[in-house]
């Protein structure tokens, strides 16, 4: 059975490791310490039945999924999290708060070595397949980083360029005279989920939630279906 490695716990890579979890040895690596925490994914998909065919009905109704005029919204880390737990229930191996320390390419894939949370949590693992979307993965200013090879044999999932984002969460009725080119996401416990290029925008009685990161240039490829669709695309491929 061939064994593929996942890095980054991502829409699409949890979505990758459940379809292939039946016919491949499964591992996902995520960098920081729980899946879905802190994620950088907007809480937006427009098809809601691509994510409910990986959901059971009482995750579907935990995540209260909110229908707004371009789609629905819900909790990005809320998804990551159930996504996780079925992959896990699939036989998926995680390893969280684990970095890989060196990845060497082989005739027939890569070997892997890595290290956990604790001081002495080292072990090495070999992968026929590396799926690398750490693109998606938060990453703290200063933090260790993965070390990989600079190889054409590493898969990764394509949403084509990122730029800088600023993200945040504000109360529903403080978010008034947005700009245009801002995109509002508001999300059914009564907060508003504001992303923009720039830091223009301040809600009144501040934020509730803010972060900066890198997300796709294209606003499709920022939706949480186009993650879902290259996750499958990617275990079509591998299989």
């Amino acid at each position: 059975m061939s064994s593929v490695v996942l890095i980054g716990g991502t829409y699409s890579n949890l979505v990758t490791a459940i379809e292939l979890s039946k016919s491949h040895n499964v591992t996902l690596i995520e960098l920081n310490a729980e899946i879905g925490l802190p994620s950088i994914s907007p809480g937006h998909i427009k098809n809601q039945e691509l994510l409910i065919h990986y959901l059971t009905s009482e995750q579907i109704k935990f995540l209260q999924i909110h229908s707004f005029n371009d789609g629905f919204t819900l909790r990005s880390e809320w998804g990551l999290k159930h996504l996780a737990v079925h992959a896990a229930q699939k036989g998926v191996v995680i390893f969280t708060r684990t970095r890989i320390t060196q990845c060497v390419e082989t005739e027939n894939g890569f070997t892997i070595n890595f290290q956990g949370g604790g001081s002495k949590s080292m072990d090495q693992t070999h992968a026929h397949f590396l799926i690398n979307d750490s693109q998606w993965t938060y990453q703290a200013p200063g933090s260790k980083q993965h070390t990989l090879p600079d190889s054409q044999q590493v898969i990764i999932p394509s949403f084509g360029k990122f730029h800088p984002m600023y993200g945040g969460t504000a109360l529903q009725n403080d978010c008034t005279d947005i700009p245009e080119n801002a995109t509002i996401l508001p999300r059914f416990e009564g907060l508003t989920e504001v992303w923009q290029a720039s830091e223009n925008w301040v809600p009144a009685k501040g934020w509730i939630e803010i972060i900066k990161c890198s997300l796709p240039v294209s606003i499709e490829k920022r939706c949480i279906d186009a993650q879902i669709i290259e996750g499958r695309r990617i275990s079509t491929l591998i299989k």
